[in-house]
């Protein structure tokens, strides 16, 4: 039993210097753990194991289907008044893209009225993204608008994600019910684990933490029109908030 802990343990420590000492790059993908498994002589369980620590540490994630992967320096996220999701991978040489998970229209809750400022029995329509950068998950957002004043929003959402679209810029489908220039008003972040969904749709670890935003966008009137709850991959973004 001891030896089986320290081989997992050596096995985990040379893959972790290999990646501190840049012989494996951020976001390179690694070998099969069988392959793995033959390099340094152990049983594959034992590289598994090994894997899942160095997961959990936050230095490996690893993707259903895909493999596993160094873990790539935090994406820097500016949450400015005016600094926008698009704009804020572009400018690191990063490729966005947002797809719809789901649509639904619904009493809107305490929190989602006090966001909105909505009166009780207002219904909400909730668009649920997944946001990714270069094709890996960095977060998954619930947007909160209000039916009354975008009353043809969720059949937008629904054509976008019927249509598989990959490009989805708040902007773009604001401009359709005539809000050409909006704004974030105050931001609330807080840090919790993720659940069972969450985990596998952004494909990190159970105990790797999120990033939760509670964010509301206004118009130039200063309405409340965009309630967002985001959830952002700890060790993916970096959330710089501009005072």
């Amino acid at each position: 039993m001891k030896e089986s802990s320290e081989l997992w343990r050596q096995v985990s420590d040379k893959l972790a210097q290999s990646i501190a000492s840049g012989a494996l790059s951020p976001g390179e993908r690694l070998p099969a753990s069988s392959k793995l498994a033959g390099e340094f002589s152990v049983h594959q369980h034992t590289v598994l194991k090994a894997i899942a620590h160095l997961q959990e540490s936050g230095l490996l994630r690893v993707e259903q289907g895909r493999g596993t992967f160094v873990v790539e320096h935090p994406i820097a996220f500016e949450l400015g008044q005016q600094t926008w999701y698009e704009q804020n991978l572009s400018d690191q040489s990063r490729i966005p893209s947002r797809r719809v998970l789901g649509v639904s229209r619904e009493p809107a809750s305490l929190e989602v009225q006090k966001g909105l400022a909505l009166s009780e029995g207002a219904v909400a329509v909730c668009a649920k993204l997944l946001g990714e950068a270069d094709g890996v998950p960095i977060y998954l957002g619930r947007h909160y608008l209000p039916a009354e004043r975008f009353p043809s929003i969720g059949e937008v959402f629904e054509d976008l994600q019927a249509r598989s679209a990959r490009r989805i810029v708040f902007s773009e489908l604001l401009s359709q019910f005539g809000v050409d220039e909006f704004s974030r008003t105050r931001a609330v972040i807080r840090s919790r684990l993720p659940d069972l969904e969450e985990a596998r749709l952004l494909q990190c670890a159970p105990k790797t933490p999120l990033l939760e935003t509670h964010i509301t966008l206004v118009d130039q009137a200063l309405e409340p029109i965009v309630y967002g709850v985001s959830a952002y991959c700890s060790d993916r973004v970096e959330l710089t908030v501009e005072i």
